[in-house]
């Protein structure tokens, strides 16, 4: 997650985009590696649910008539949730850049389940199939894709579907052994935030 964050936002402070985040281990990430200005991110911390990344990024963009570039940068969970607004984004020509980090899993589930039941558990329905594939998904609704696996190769993705001038979905293939393993006890990740400090 990391290489996403850091390429999704090296690409944002060249463009004065906004960014609309909400996969938790993506928004944390992302505060980590970027460097935003008041009211050029958006994240609903406590009162939202699942899913909210892309309809947010949508309504941004609207409310600010597609003037700036926008980006999402979102797991592939939460991204599928309301996926259907791809079509809306398409239909009024937002100009948004969806960059999906892929586990082809609930990723925090799995996590879970690892914790509380041990290495090689059943992990019972936090899976799909490895052959989804989001940015064929996006094509569909007539938005840019890009499939992604190296590092090194996200900005540049970022940079064609700018380019494009539709939206663009950048299907991001991570490590989904290290997106449910490598990761911070809970008594450390919530000292990242606002929650960790009451």
């Amino acid at each position: 997650m990391p290489s996403i964050c850091s390429a999704s936002s090296a690409s944002l402070s060249r463009r004065r985009a906004t960014t609309a985040t909400r996969a938790p281990s993506e928004a944390i990430f992302g505060w980590t590696y970027s460097q935003a200005k008041p009211h050029e991110v958006m994240w609903n911390q406590n009162f939202g649910h699942l899913g909210t990344g892309l309809p947010y990024a949508v309504g941004a963009s609207v409310a600010e008539g597609g003037k700036r570039p926008l980006m999402l940068i979102t797991g592939d969970s939460s991204f599928q949730f309301h996926i259907a607004e791809l079509e809306t984004a398409a239909r009024l020509n937002l100009p948004l850049v969806c960059v999906v980090g892929v586990d082809y899993a609930w990723g925090l589930e799995v996590g879970v389940y690892k914790r509380t039941f041990g290495q090689g558990s059943l992990e019972t329905g936090v899976h799909w199939s490895r052959n989804t594939r989001l940015d064929k998904v996006a094509e569909g609704f007539g938005c840019h894709g890009e499939y992604v696996e190296r590092d090194e190769d996200i900005a540049p993705a970022i940079k064609r579907a700018y380019a494009s001038g539709k939206p663009g979905v950048i299907h991001v293939a991570v490590d989904p052994k290290a997106n449910s393993e490598e990761m911070p006890s809970y008594d450390e990740f919530r000292t990242w935030y606002a929650e960790g400090t009451q």
